[in-house]
């Protein structure tokens, strides 16, 4: 069984659905409103643990009822999270996503997650030192984030970051991190210099980046400038929300089986992931991955 520490963000997601997405300025009738839990670091452990990893999160939730509510969802879902502090100062992370035909534009309050200190993951240590893998993203202060990379050095434990929200990464976080989970606009925010396409900076940071490109698949030049292409699996898209924190998640899940491998999981699991409403309602099994891959393959 994998162990996989999560360093993110848990949130509350309101999602509303209309016939497409809203111009500046625009009023649109909605087709449908729902809430449901999201969050980059809880989507990723929550897919790491429906994969049968043991996954814990390291995280903060304001202490209100979307707080205790989303914890109570992860638990039951056997996710850790006796390092998920709560915020008496800040209110639960809320995102407002705008879905439109499969496609989505998302707006996030961080709220508490921003009061996600670098002592709160210092706490944490003993997890550095049992877990496989350590995965984190930048919804999180910059402090916390770089306190997780340095654990997880100290330990010699493979470091992923997914970074987003999207833009240049602070250097002495940057040299850490052994791997770069990223789609296309993060990859340009974050590593590019508005000339380049993807494969021109994939080749500037070999063996560094794993890049998603939606229905293009997914990408990454290994250590030694070889090209690795994995393409999308066709699927009927309902809703991309949290498709890529399920592929990173998987993808750290499947580490030990190298990239190109790990690759193919981590797009079969987006891949289920975008055929249900919600970021993690949709996330399968280990057994329904298998399943989903004899039936591809």
């Amino acid at each position: 069984m994998t162990r996989l520490l999560v360093v993110g963000g848990i949130n509350m997601d309101y999602v509303f659905e209309a016939p497409c997405l809203p111009r500046n300025g625009e009023t649109l009738d909605g087709q449908s409103f729902r809430r449901s839990p999201g969050g980059k670091g809880a989507d990723q452990a929550m897919a790491a643990t429906r994969l049968g990893a043991e996954a814990w999160l390291v995280g903060c939730a304001g202490d209100d009822a979307e707080g205790h509510e989303l914890l109570a969802h992860l638990r039951a879902e056997g996710v850790r999270t006796e390092h998920v502090a709560m915020a008496s100062d800040a209110p639960t992370g809320a995102a407002a996503v705008f879905a439109c035909r499969g496609e989505s534009a998302v707006t996030v309050v961080p709220g508490a997650n921003h009061r996600l200190t670098a002592a709160h993951v210092r706490a944490a240590e003993p997890l550095f030192a049992r877990s496989d893998v350590v995965l984190a993203e930048l919804g999180i202060p910059s402090s916390a984030a770089m306190e997780a990379a340095e654990l997880a050095h100290r330990f010699g434990k493979p470091f992923l970051l997914t970074p987003s929200p999207a833009g240049a990464v602070p250097p002495e976080l940057a040299r850490r991190v052994h791997l770069f989970l990223v789609n296309q606009h993060e990859l340009r925010a974050g590593f590019g210099d508005g000339g380049d396409d993807w494969r021109a900076l994939l080749a500037r940071w070999p063996g560094r980046i794993v890049v998603t490109r939606g229905s293009e698949g997914a990408a990454h030049v290994d250590a030694h400038g070889t090209l690795h292409e994995q393409p999308a699996f066709p699927v009927p898209v309902v809703d991309t929300t949290g498709a890529g924190d399920a592929f990173a998640a998987t993808l750290a899940v499947h580490w030990s089986l190298g990239i190109p491998q790990a690759m193919r999981m981590a797009s079969a699991v987006a891949a289920m992931a975008v055929r249900g409403f919600g970021s993690q309602s949709a996330l399968p099994t280990r057994q329904e991955l298998s399943d989903f891959l004899e039936a591809a393959s």
